[in-house]
């Protein structure tokens, strides 16, 4: 949904009172999604410079650690959403990289989520929703924007990946096992890059500030830069198999119909061949239970438990359509 859209709904809504609560406008903070907001804040509070208007209240990450405490959120946002307008009008709470918020600050604003005050708008923007609870998502109104991010690894991880899932020996328990060892070495990669990444952040802004992180506060932002290029990793290895899953279904409209109804759009264009012909070896019920066989893959890396077994358990699960395979 592009920009205007979105603000026209948003516009006839807070006309006709049914103004949502909340919104989670998900794209650029310093792009569309920061766009949107600024015009919906002007429909509410009319012309003008509105950074400093008094019933606006905004939060975003601490500059060093990047994230969002409970005591901030309390201090900048609960306390002040709960007060008496200075207006007499709106409210409008922005909470800038919403995705930072911590669990607890998270279930701190829940409360308030649920049973604002009256004439009170919240809006979160989001570069990386897939980062929030689900609670807090569940009492929004989601509005994703053309330049929402994309969920692919970057490069070269990527590319490892698809050569992996695009090998031609994932039949045997060694070349599966391999394969498993090969995708485990790519999560290794990533969380080595969220660890440096996270330092040079630190040092960067370090001129600016005398505070030290703390070496708790270290690792919640190491691991909160790693889970999401593993979110990352998870969407490049379900688009490699997604791809498979429509490419299937369809070879079976084709084959019901006798029309093959065009080209098939692909996620992994450039691996087109590839895919054609392991989606020739599989059938449509391997290629729906290889979508959910990743689906709880997923599932179980959030619960923190040990990667390289998952991966064998989730290569052993899969029909990839090898020479040979499934």
């Amino acid at each position: 949904m592009d920009v205007d859209h979105a603000y026209d709904l948003i516009e006839r809504a807070v006309r006709a009172g049914r103004v949502a609560n909340a919104y989670l406008l998900v794209g650029g903070v310093r792009g569309m999604a920061g766009e949107l907001a600024d015009r919906v804040l002007h429909l509410l509070f009319g012309p003008g410079d509105l950074r400093v208007h008094p019933d606006i209240h905004r939060l975003a990450p601490a500059k060093k650690t990047r994230i969002i405490s409970v005591d901030a959120m309390r201090e900048r946002m609960i306390d002040p959403m709960e007060k008496t307008t200075f207006m007499g009008g709106w409210k409008a709470g922005v909470v800038l990289g919403a995705d930072r918020l911590k669990t607890e600050s998270a279930n701190a604003f829940l409360k308030t989520l649920e049973e604002p005050p009256p004439r009170t708008l919240f809006l979160l923007l989001s570069e990386r929703p897939e980062q929030l609870l689900p609670t807090i998502i569940s009492r929004c109104q989601r509005i994703d924007l053309p330049d929402a991010r994309a969920q692919q690894l970057e490069e070269p991880y990527r590319t490892q990946v698809l050569d992996v899932l695009a090998g031609d020996d994932l039949t045997s328990v060694t070349a599966r096992a391999a394969a498993a060892a090969k995708l485990a070495a790519v999560l290794e990669a990533l969380e080595e890059l969220a660890a440096a990444r996270v330092q040079e952040d630190i040092e960067e802004e370090s001129s600016n500030a005398g505070e030290e992180v703390d070496d708790d506060a270290l690792k919640a932002l190491v691991s909160s830069r790693y889970r999401e290029s593993r979110a990352d990793f998870v969407a490049t290895v379900m688009s490699w198999f997604r791809d498979l899953m429509a490419l299937c279904a369809a070879a079976r409209r084709a084959s019901l119909d006798g029309d093959d109804g065009g080209e098939v759009p692909l996620m992994n264009e450039p691996r087109r061949a590839v895919l054609e012909r392991r989606a020739r070896k599989i059938t449509r019920a391997q290629a729906f239970r290889n979508v959910e066989a990743i689906e709880s893959f997923a599932t179980s890396l959030e619960r923190n438990l040990p990667e390289l077994p998952l991966l064998s358990f989730l290569i052993d699960r899969l029909a990839f359509g090898a020479e040979g395979g499934l």
